[in-house]
């Protein structure tokens, strides 16, 4: 079902718009559904971006382009590469989503976010160009906007994560000098497919005639798909292993496999003469990526009772490794669950492997008009708590806001206890935007938690008030 648009859309619009008139406008017919126009018209999808971007002068055209898809850990993959090129010397472009704080984090050169007045005059320019092609969709419109950004700033290498799937996604009119997929687990399935081996076929639609290609390590079926996929093409793949370095920030052996596929892709550039070979400054990029929300430890302040720990894990698989990573890095320590997530979600899978891992759970609703309704994640909690054993262990709380949600986590948890928010991008978001609320001051001054300030609220549409009430 198609929704309403996220912000108010005036009629007539200026010709040079405002940086909230530029948000509406770009993101005028958004569908929380997931499933965008390009799986109502395949055909018509990919055809659409290149009319779009010849109209623009093809700007894709004009810097070379690192592409990058997967399930789980792309955006990471994608940060780590971005961050290794620009301390190779090269002027780098980053494009991500979705966003944490600023719509302005997705579209990044050298590592700063565009700015508001830069969105909105190019949003100004470009529009016409926009509206002449027909039946544009929002992401159409997002990539549009990124890759006349980088070419209009000079970039000479664009790390460019794959929206959703590969084969159809707005991004895949790129020729890239090299590409990852990172691990596939089931995820999107009423868009991208019910099997492994279905998902595997759409990620793999990124790969291109004799483009390198390297894979995280794969469930055995999808191992297969997208090597049958590379041999037809004839393009080189190869299987990473976990890269064992210091100097990978985050945290986790998934994160050692993500940064080896980055290292991977700048080994293959460099070994073909497209970027200088240089161990130390890869080395530097790597530590000094920033990729928040990824099993990141919010900065604690002597007033906090607890530290609060965050993750974007979102679905089974990610569910599965968050767990494993708190046993190894917090081995014995007592967990108390914040958990929301969105409504395209497989829930119960992920509510038994929580409550199988810890009887304290907050329950949360995002701000994004995604997120799973509060009550409705009750009730499912409600008769997954019912079928178990364990029944009078558990401790299930509903809270109407973050900061109400991080308190009542505080009351639930024991000594020597850990609170971990988790369940979407969307809820390590607001539980980032809370703590920041909450103590002022804890976050360094330069983080995209500040931006949430000015930044138009995503509202949903509000239910029609009944007749005569």
């Amino acid at each position: 079902m198609e929704s309403a648009p996220f912000f108010p859309i005036a009629d007539n619009l200026p010709a040079q718009l405002s940086y909230e008139e530029s948000l509406a406008w770009i993101f005028q017919d958004v569908r929380f559904s997931g499933r965008g126009r390009k799986y109502d018209n395949p055909e018509r999808s990919l055809a659409r971006m290149r009319e779009v971007l010849e109209r623009l002068g093809n700007p894709q055209q004009r810097f070379q382009a690192v592409h990058i898809t997967g399930t789980k850990g792309k955006g990471s993959t994608s940060a780590y590469s971005e961050s290794i090129l620009r301390h190779l010397g090269y002027r780098t472009g980053l494009f991500t989503s979705p966003h944490l704080h600023t719509f302005r984090e997705r579209i990044r050169v050298n590592g700063a976010l565009i700015s508001r007045d830069d969105l909105a005059a190019l949003v100004s320019r470009v529009r016409p160009a926009m509206e002449a092609v027909e039946d544009l969709g929002v992401f159409d419109r997002i990539t549009a906007l990124a890759f006349q950004h980088f070419a209009d700033a000079g970039v000479e290498f664009a790390v460019v994560e794959v929206g959703l799937g590969g084969r159809l996604d707005s991004t895949n009119v790129l020729l890239p000098a090299v590409c990852a997929i990172t691990r596939i687990s089931m995820d999107h399935m009423h868009v991208l497919g019910d099997t492994i081996e279905k998902i595997a076929r759409e990620k793999a639609g990124i790969i291109k005639a004799g483009v390198p290609i390297f894979s995280a390590p794969q469930q055995e079926s999808a191992a297969q798909v997208l090597t049958d996929r590379a041999a037809e093409l004839g393009a080189p793949l190869r299987q990473v292993e976990p890269l064992q370095s210091d100097a990978v920030p985050l945290v986790g052996t998934h994160q050692q496999i993500n940064a080896a596929l980055a290292w991977a892709m700048t080994d293959s550039l460099a070994e073909r003469g497209l970027v200088r070979a240089d161990s130390a400054g890869m080395e530097r990029g790597l530590a000094e990526t920033r990729w928040p929300g990824r099993f990141e430890m919010l900065p604690f302040p002597e007033d906090a009772p607890f530290p609060l720990l965050i993750d974007c894990a979102h679905n089974v698989d990610s569910v599965t490794l968050l767990l494993a990573t708190l046993e190894k890095f917090y081995p014995n320590r007592p967990i108390t669950f914040l958990f929301g997530a969105n409504r395209d979600k497989e829930l119960a899978p992920e509510l038994e492997l929580i409550l199988d891992y810890t009887p304290r759970v907050v329950l949360v609703q995002s701000q994004h008009p995604k997120a799973t309704p509060l009550a409705d994640l009750a009730a499912q909690f409600d008769q997954i708590v019912a079928r178990r054993a364990d029944t009078d262990e558990i401790q299930v709380v509903a809270a109407s806001s973050m900061a109400e949600a991080i308190a009542a986590a505080n009351a639930l948890a024991p000594p020597g206890g850990l609170l971990v928010g988790s369940g979407s991008v969307f809820v390590a978001a607001d539980l980032r935007e809370a703590w920041n609320s909450l103590h002022p001051g804890a976050f360094p001054a330069d983080d995209w938690v500040h931006a949430a300030a000015g930044e138009p609220v995503l509202v949903p549409p509000q239910p029609a008030a009944p007749a005569g009430g």
